[in-house]
C-alpha cells in the first residue's frame, strides 16, 4: 500500500469516528447534495434554514443571526462533507490551537481547513475549565473549516456567514446566554398583562438564571407591562 492510501484510509477511519450525530443524519437523508450545482444548494438553503429555526440554532447579535456549529454541521452533512480534527495542541498555558479538516465523505479529499484558538485570556472564559477551553477551540475550528467553503450557503439560508462561536467580544453575554435573548423576544411580543406577571414571578424563583439575568428580564418585562 502507498503512502497516499494509506493517507486516505487513516482519514477515513478518522471521518468514521468523528461526529456520529452528523452521519446518523446522513442515514436519514434521501441523497447529499451538489455543492457545484446552484438550485440544488437554493434547495438546501430552504432546508437549513427550516432546520435551523426549528432547533433554534442562531443567536442574535446587534440585530444579526449567527448560527452556532451544529448548524453548519447539519448543512455540511446534507454535502456529504464530515469534519475530522486533525490536531489539537496547547501553545502556552490555557490556551488552545485546534485544527480541523472538512472531509468530502465520497472521494475522501480534503475539502477545507480551518484552525481556531481558545485560551482563558478570554474576557467570558476566565472561569472555564482546562476541558471547556480545548472543546471550545475544536469547536471554532469546526465552525471556521465549514465557513471556508459554504459560508455563502448560510448567506443564502439568510444568516451571516460567520458562525456563532466565533464571535468571541462582540455580544454581551456571549454564546452561552443566548437563552436570555430570546426570553427577552418573547417579553417584547407578549400583550398579556398576568401572563407577565406569572413570568416575572417564575424568573424571580428560578435557579436557572444568575442574578444578573433576572434583573435584566425583570426590568424588560416592566417595560412591557408599561407599555401595554
Amino acid at each position: 500500500m502507498n503512502k497516499k492510501n494509506k493517507t486516505i484510509k487513516k482519514r477515513k477511519i478518522a471521518v468514521k469516528k468523528q461526529l456520529s450525530s452528523t452521519e446518523v443524519s446522513l442515514t436519514t437523508t434521501k441523497k447529499t447534495y451538489d455543492i457545484d450545482k446552484p438550485y440544488q444548494m437554493v434547495h438546501l438553503a430552504t432546508l437549513l434554514k427550516n432546520h435551523i429555526i426549528k432547533n433554534e440554532l442562531y443567536v442574535t447579535i446587534a440585530g444579526r443571526n449567527y448560527v452556532m456549529v451544529e448548524g453548519w454541521q447539519f448543512a455540511g452533512g446534507l454535502l456529504g462533507m464530515l469534519p475530522n480534527v486533525a490536531e489539537v495542541k496547547e501553545i502556552s498555558p490555557n490556551k488552545w490551537l485546534a485544527k480541523v479538516e472538512i472531509i468530502n465523505q465520497k472521494t475522501l479529499e480534503i475539502v477545507s481547513t480551518g484552525f481556531a484558538l481558545c485560551s482563558k485570556e478570554e474576557m467570558k472564559k476566565k472561569t472555564f475549565d482546562e476541558y471547556a477551553i480545548l472543546s471550545m477551540a475544536q469547536t471554532r475550528a469546526i465552525g471556521k473549516a465549514y465557513r471556508n467553503t459554504i459560508g455563502w450557503i448560510m448567506k443564502i439560508a439568510g444568516y451571516e456567514s460567520t458562525p456563532a462561536e466565533e464571535m468571541v467580544n462582540t455580544q454581551p453575554n456571549n454564546i452561552e446566554d443566548s437563552k436570555i435573548s430570546k426570553v427577552v423576544q418573547m417579553i417584547a411580543a407578549q400583550k398579556n398583562k398576568l401572563i407577565l406577571a406569572q413570568w416575572r414571578h417564575k424568573i424571580t424563583d428560578s435557579s436557572i438564571y444568575t442574578k444578573k439575568q433576572k434583573k435584566q428580564l425583570i426590568k424588560c418585562i416592566d417595560e412591557q407591562v408599561e407599555k401595554i
